[in-house]
């Protein structure tokens, strides 16, 4: 059986291995992530170069669906910058023939993180308490940061222990990634 290939644009290498690293717990032998532009962080993104290597590995590696990843960097209600957001995946959803699919995460992928806080804890072995709705919290990252030895670079490794099915029923903007990708993937 042929995987389906999926490229990965995101803010950060970490970002990405981790969203495949989570994706990949139950997709292993269905699909096949790579990433789409290395070296490229943050706002770098939005750079007409980054648009022009995408179109060139996008021709080059063929992939059947790309996933963007970015960070609102705000709460869902900044319309300002839900609509800035939308407007760069629109754009580059152009360059890859509209193979994209979007992956925003409200504040940052740390909400990810949020919606899973036993899968957290127990990769760290500490007791953080978390109820609330991730997508409230302002600044998921310095909230893990404040409460554990939480970094960055952990990303990738923790997502493969976070429980998929925890965070879709924790966080809405995830379950509704999740189904959009599982439709684009059947």
């Amino acid at each position: 059986m042929k995987k389906i290939k999926i490229g990965l644009i995101g803010e950060s290498p970490h970002d990405t291995k981790a969203i495949k690293n989570l994706l990949n717990q139950s997709l292993k032998e269905k699909v096949s992530f790579f990433e789409m532009v290395k070296n490229v962080r943050g706002s770098n993104l939005d750079d007409r170069r980054t648009k022009h290597f995408l179109r060139k590995n996008f021709e080059l590696k063929q992939p059947d669906l790309v996933i963007f990843i970015r960070d609102l960097d705000a709460l869902e209600n900044d319309a300002k910058l839900l609509k800035q957001r939308k407007r760069y995946f629109s754009e580059f959803n152009s360059v890859v023939d509209k193979k994209g699919i979007y992956l925003l995460n409200i504040f940052e992928i740390e909400a990810l993180i949020l919606s899973d806080i036993e899968s957290f804890n127990k990769y760290y072995k500490i007791d953080v308490n978390f109820t609330s709705n991730p997508m409230e919290q302002e600044e998921p990252k310095e909230f893990l940061r404040s409460n554990s030895k939480y970094k960055e670079s952990d990303c990738p490794d923790l997502f493969k222990y976070l429980n998929i099915n925890e965070i879709k029923n924790n966080c809405s903007y995830f379950n509704l990634f999740l189904d959009k990708f599982y439709t684009q993937i059947s």
